[in-house]
């Protein structure tokens, strides 16, 4: 075991790589030094539970003994950084992988988008639109309501042609904003919030083999509000 954090930990072993999903909140209370009795209360879970976790995910490889203050021991994460190559835990497997997470991703949005629906009430509109070579797309429209929720829920999905080399840049600078965002830290005052990016080859409705031929077309289903915030249809044609 590491006397100091790591900056990178490649897992290796299946039973570590999945422990790593499965308490993942968990986990991210011991970025620095923490006794389990201090992240107890955090963690939705009494103490003694708590230092039971901890010397398990120890046992694992995932915490470290940091250090002793009398009866108490404080754990820290092995490393900021962990990677599980694939061939240990693959992306399709159910309970750790990827698709896993993808799964328990889209529940926890639908529970946050139901109650940001029923917060608005009647006032909210999904907005489809189209366009394609021949026809300008339209001009994004201004939400002028001002939002429900201190943090509510967005979506905006955009199916397009685009050249391979258009299509990852475009998705490296969608993760980007959320690299920027991340070296911003943790604020003192806000509320727990998830963004995430999506893009993928084809059509979410896959109805037809036409699906993207020639057109654009965007769904956006925003509870933003605010005025200044764009919710629209439509981008300029490939």
């Amino acid at each position: 075991m590491p006397h100091e954090q790591l900056d990178m930990q490649r897992l290796t072993g299946a039973s570590a790589a999945r422990a790593l999903k499965e308490n993942f909140g968990f986990l991210g209370l011991f970025v620095h030094p923490r006794s389990p009795s201090e992240v107890a209360g955090k963690a939705g879970m009494p103490p003694n539970l708590a230092h039971h976790h901890a010397r398990k995910l120890a046992d694992l490889g995932l915490l470290f003994q940091q250090r002793r203050e009398g009866r108490r021991v404080y754990y820290q994460l092995v490393a900021r950084e962990f990677r599980v190559p694939w061939a240990v835990v693959p992306p399709v497997d159910e309970t750790a992988g990827e698709l896993g997470s993808i799964g328990r991703l889209s529940a926890a949005f639908r529970e946050a988008y139901e109650k940001s629906w029923l917060a608005a009430g009647e006032t909210a509109e999904y907005v489809a639109g189209f366009s394609d070579v021949a026809t300008p797309s339209l001009s994004p429209e201004e939400v002028l309501d001002p939002p429900a929720q201190p943090m509510p829920t967005h979506f905006d999905a955009l199916t397009l042609r685009l050249p391979p080399e258009r299509y990852r840049q475009l998705a490296r600078d969608l993760s980007r904003l959320l690299d920027e965002a991340m070296q911003e830290g943790l604020k003192e005052q806000g509320h727990v919030c998830t963004l995430a990016v999506l893009a993928f080859e084809g059509s979410a409705e896959q109805a037809s083999e036409a699906q993207g031929e020639g057109r654009v077309s965007r769904q956006v289903s925003s509870f933003l509000g605010a005025k200044g915030e764009a919710q629209g249809a439509g981008a300029p044609a490939p």
